[in-house]
């Protein structure tokens, strides 16, 4: 069995409200549970002024719209970017800016973020103002370059800044900032351009009727949830909202993308993002690039938004299929790394459009950092997901010298170096790995909410715990766990990576298991014993029959949680 830690949050058996149950084992107060059911737009969104150079930033886009000079949104070609790029032109669309454009830069040929040669090119074509979402903190060299050749910059972002940060732009608006002042920090890139458009609406509140950018919301909840940024405070907010805005939505684009991925539009919830719309908005920028994602949510026509949408998921099938050759050789690679306690992994085949994927599967089932490079012959890129509790970006830091570019989160992050450094670089991570990771965190953590008896394993304990969504990271759904019967077990799926089980309670009532892409955590399991089951609360409707169907996660011989 796969080796892992379980943190039972209450040894006693749940009572009551189960939805209370868990915010209080999660150390929730009262306070603190009425404002996490009840979230605000009015209370929980802070004062955008409170950003580092918010007042700058508007004051010069305020300038740009009254002159109507030529203003280009320069975004990141993921889905935060798209979404935050999506979001500033609709603004400017609807505030009167007359000249608006969008650059994404191309994944392949341009890489992550701000680059020189762009900035040359915008500037000869009479570029007066770039705006930057989701990119360009780390942007030392371009933003001195737009200083210098007369091009005013704006940088938005929500990136962890390094120790050198660009200076000589009009504004750096960023929460992670030492400067900053703005109360949450944990903004998705989008959340930060729908700041700048909250600070514009107060700066000068004619530029739309009131409340009207309440509509951008549905974009914000994209990004927040498929960015994976903490759903908790005013991420919390803006997901809410922005989920009852999609379920209205007026966009061609969303109402095409919910069509072509079997989803009710009016329905839509975090999990249809994250797992449905998200993988093929991003499957343009992996594979081609992310303008089809672009032009899907700018369009106004549903013909052509549909066919669009249609584009898009044949081009996840496609990023479907690669990702599982690529894991399936990354993970031969990985056996034979067996003492790293973090995986670096290379090969000419693998796109970098799609290594971050693998990254986070080979992380997951290896239970270390993981690092995947595409070489691309004197160079190599890729992108890497951290583990437990170690920072990767902090372990880039510490090899930084073996890398021409990076830059990301504690648990995300890309990088470029040269070929022939590959093997330093893995020593070198490897050798501060060393003192930076606690073997004991790298054990997968199993966080249970809450010990259930078998009379709440019912189907109406799913709507109860419905309160606490959207769920997301720093807000996952409730884990619980029972002691169950295992009646039967089977492979199924494809690949057969899946896992189906059948339950059986103390009071003889038969329950449906399912664990996905699970088949190599559990060989030694035996039906008619009793099991200790961490697992989500799920409902199934199969034949238009809801049934109550429990999420595996973990399954352990009893009272083995360590």
């Amino acid at each position: 069995m796969t080796k892992t830690k379980w943190i039972i949050k209450s040894q006693s058996e749940a009572t009551g409200d189960l939805a209370m149950v868990v915010l209080k084992n999660r150390g929730f107060d009262e306070e603190q549970i009425e404002h996490f059911l009840h979230p605000s737009y009015l209370t929980d969104l802070a004062d955008p002024f409170l950003l580092p150079d918010m007042k700058a930033a508007v004051e010069r886009i305020l300038t740009a719209i009254e002159l109507q000079q030529k203003i280009v949104i320069y975004g990141d070609y993921d889905i935060d970017g798209i979404t935050a790029s999506s979001l500033l032109y609709d603004f400017f669309q609807s505030a009167g800016a007359q000249s608006i454009e969008v650059y994404i830069p191309d994944r392949f040929e341009e890489g992550y973020g701000l680059n020189s040669a762009a900035i040359k090119d915008l500037k000869k074509s009479a570029t007066d103002l770039v705006i930057t979402v989701d990119c360009g903190v780390t942007a030392v060299v371009q933003a001195k370059l737009a200083k210098t050749i007369g091009l005013d910059l704006i940088i938005t972002d929500h990136h962890e800044p390094l120790d050198d940060i660009p200076i000589g732009q009009i504004a750096l608006v960023n929460p992670k900032l030492s400067t900053s002042k703005y109360p949450f920090r944990e903004l998705a890139g989008v959340g930060v351009a729908f700041s700048l458009v909250r600070a514009l609406l107060i700066q000068k509140p004619t530029l739309l009727k009131a409340g009207q950018e309440k509509w951008l919301l549905d974009l914000v909840a994209l990004g927040t949830v498929c960015d994976v940024v903490p759903l908790v405070g005013e991420n919390r907010a803006l997901a809410s909202f922005g989920l009852q805005v999609m379920r209205k939505t007026r966009r061609a684009g969303l109402k095409a993308l919910a069509e072509v991925s079997a989803t009710e539009i009016s329905q839509v919830n975090e999990s249809d993002l994250g797992f449905r719309f998200g993988p093929r908005l991003n499957a343009a920028g992996r594979l081609e690039h992310a303008k089809t994602a672009l032009d899907l949510l700018l369009s106004t026509d549903l013909t052509q938004a549909h066919e669009l949408a249609q584009k898009l998921s044949e081009l996840n099938t496609e990023r479907q299929s690669q990702t599982q050759e690529i894991f399936n050789q990354a993970d031969m690679q990985a056996k034979k790394c067996g003492q790293d306690l973090v995986l670096v992994l290379a090969d000419k085949s693998w796109s970098h459009g799609i290594v971050g994927i693998v990254a986070s599967k080979i992380a997951e089932k290896w239970h270390k950092p993981t690092i995947l490079l595409q070489i691309l012959g004197d160079t190599c890129k890729g992108s890497a997901r951290s583990y437990g509790d170690f920072s990767i970006i902090d372990g880039l830091n510490a090899c930084s010298d073996t890398l021409i570019q990076f830059g990301g989160h504690s648990f995300a992050a890309g990088m470029k170096l040269k070929t022939e450094n590959v093997e330093l670089f893995s020593h070198t991570l490897n050798q501060y790995a060393l003192k930076a990771i606690n073997i004991e965190s790298m054990l997968q953590r199993i966080e249970v909410d809450a010990v259930l008896h078998s009379e709440q394993l019912k189907l109406e304990s799913v709507a109860v715990l419905g309160p606490l969504q959207p769920y997301g990271n720093e807000n996952v759904q409730p884990v619980f766990s029972s002691t169950l019967e295992l009646v039967e077990y089977r492979l199924i799926g494809q690949h057969l990576n899946h896992v189906k089980f059948r339950f059986i309670t103390d009071k003889k009532n038969y329950i449906d298991g399912i664990a996905f892409s699970s088949a190599h955590k559990w060989s030694d399991l035996k039906t008619e014993q009793m099991y200790d089951i961490a697992y989500k609360l799920q409902e199934n409707i199969w034949q238009d029959v809801a049934r109550l169907q429990l999420e595996v996660i973990d399954i352990k011989p009893i009272s083995a949680h360590s």
